[in-house]
């Protein structure tokens, strides 16, 4: 604590020399009252909740802290108040910091002193004892001053330093996450022309022959798990290397009738049931169409693999004020709270397969648009993922889209 913080402090309650002189007169007589101070004191203490969970250490502790305060008290009247007084004074302020002692407590505990010290001088052959009260409790008032100030500082410099550590965590986590980036991309990279050159050779192949030949199946399988690779690939690059949006107006259901025609061939997709709720008139987002159905892609595929065979996902979508809400529902295996906070970590995933990379990606592309994304989870009941995104201002004269009633359930 500055001195000059000290020093104003006394200048503002009046502590003068006269003040301290006053005190340095009760030294002797009042010495022997300070234990009976100190007892009340913990007596207090002990009596309250919020301040006897501090003293957790026993009673080798508790000693320690009577003589310390025993000690605080006898310097209240050593007549001189200098600014070395004020820097052993400041300690306490850090002290009560370091043991979390809330600061009300700071005010009770002063007043408790103030309450002992007067009725012992009151009882002290003293002259002039009112002024000796007086400034006595112009000095306490000045101890509570600078116990908050150091409180404020020492807490200060606390919350910095947490700040600190956590920015430090966050640039390491980013580096990292850089550097596997980088060369998540780089072998996304390599895989993905020799991927494509295998599945063509293969959907070759399998063209020439006939669906009754034995291999016909056995290549739909490798074609499958290509594919199953190719997402994967794409999945590396668009994390490691994602696009910014080319935003337009995006029609919603239409994007989700091109999404689920992809998704009917998907063999996780095949055993689930699956429901939809597409209002007629929902107003058009300003997406990116190509980054939008990868997101619903994204979501439902999650959904899917989350699900036991014949469980129910739901895809539902409504107007808000100034978005359109998108949320996907599934009645699945559910996330744990310690999961559910890891969700959209990259790399993370609790699944046999996969790279991770889902809802990180779905993340990416939410924010990228201006939107929200919101994960809700419970251990064998489910999931459920909320998108916002903003809608597209309709043109002038624009219809209702009608041609999507379709849609409707």
């Amino acid at each position: 604590m500055p001195v000059a913080v000290f020093e104003e402090i006394k200048r503002y309650v009046g502590f003068d020399e006269t003040d301290a002189a006053n005190l340095a007169a009760l030294a002797e007589l009042v010495d022997p009252h300070l234990p009976r101070v100190v007892d009340r004191f913990y007596r207090q203490v002990d009596a309250h909740a919020g301040t006897r969970q501090v003293l957790t250490g026993g009673p080798a502790q508790a000693d320690a802290l009577r003589r310390t305060l025993l000690a605080w008290l006898r310097r209240l009247f050593c007549g001189r108040y200098d600014a070395e007084y004020c820097r052993e004074r400041a300690q306490v302020g850090r002290t009560h910091v370091r043991i979390n002692l809330p600061q009300h407590y700071m005010f009770a505990a002063m007043e408790v002193i103030w309450q002992e010290l007067r009725s012992i001088i009151e009882a002290l052959p003293v002259r002039e004892v009112q002024a000796k009260l007086a400034s006595l409790h112009k000095l306490l008032t000045i101890e509570t001053g600078v116990m908050l100030e150091s409180y404020r500082e020492s807490y200060t410099a606390q919350v910095r330093q947490v700040e600190r550590d956590a920015m430090t965590a966050r640039l390491r986590e980013a580096e990292q996450l850089a550097q596997i980036g980088q060369l998540a991309a780089s072998l996304a990279h390599e895989v993905k022309n020799p991927l494509a050159g295998i599945s063509g050779a293969i959907q070759v192949i399998r063209a020439n022959l006939k669906q009754t030949d034995p291999h016909w199946p056995v290549l739909g399988e490798v074609l499958r798990q290509i594919n199953r690779l190719d997402r994967s690939v794409k999945d590396l690059l668009v994390f490691a290397r994602p696009k910014p949006p080319q935003v337009q107006r995006c029609d919603v259901p239409r994007t989700v009738e091109r999404v689920l025609d992809l998704l009917r061939k998907e063999p996780e997709f095949e055993r689930i049931r699956f429901e939809f709720s597409l209002p007629r008139n929902l107003p058009t987002v300003a997406a990116d169409e190509h980054q939008l159905e990868q997101l619903l892609m994204n979501l439902l595929l999650n959904a899917a693999q989350a699900s036991s065979p014949g469980g129910l996902v739901r895809l539902s979508a409504a107007a808000r004020d100034a978005s359109v809400q998108i949320v996907v529902q599934d009645r699945g295996y559910g996330m744990t709270a310690e999961v559910l906070r890891r969700a959209f970590e990259p790399f993370f995933t609790t699944k046999a397969r996969g790279t991770g990379l889902g809802l990180p990606i779905c993340r990416k592309i939410v924010e990228a648009h201006g939107g929200k994304i919101a994960v809700s989870s419970t251990p064998g009941q489910g999931t459920e993922v909320t998108v916002e995104l903003l809608q597209q201002p309709p043109r002038a004269g624009a219809g209702a889209l009608d041609e999507h009633s379709r849609f409707d359930r």
